[in-house]
């Protein structure tokens, strides 16, 4: 089997009831910017596409990594959300959208 060559999110298309207030709703949560329907940020773009919410609950969500576990803690505090995981190697808590999105601002040792 050959060596594939590494691979980078670099984006993720939601879709949303309304793009352009889910947009702001994350830009103004999350100190980045705006632009129409699409947030973007040092190392994030978010796309949000007219469409019926995943509504997947946490069987669907994406991760943002901060660097220690004190970051999840603020960002917790921030959004007024318990911490979802403490483990030794992994700490997170996890955040739903107006439009019922879940994402994860998580600590992770390795």
């Amino acid at each position: 089997m050959s060596t594939l060559p590494p691979l980078w999110l670099d984006h993720i298309n939601i879709p949303a009831q309304d793009p352009e207030v889910l947009a702001q709703w994350y830009a103004a949560r999350l100190g980045i910017e705006r632009k129409g329907t699409h947030v973007v940020g040092p190392g994030i773009s978010l796309f949000f596409k007219k469409g019926a919410p995943l509504n997947a609950g946490d069987a669907f969500h994406f991760g943002f990594r901060v660097e220690t576990k004190s970051n999840v803690e603020a960002w917790a505090d921030a959004f007024g959300v318990p911490i979802a995981f403490d483990e030794d190697d992994f700490f997170s808590a996890r955040v739903r959208d107006p439009d019922g999105n879940v994402f994860e601002i998580y600590w992770d040792k390795n």
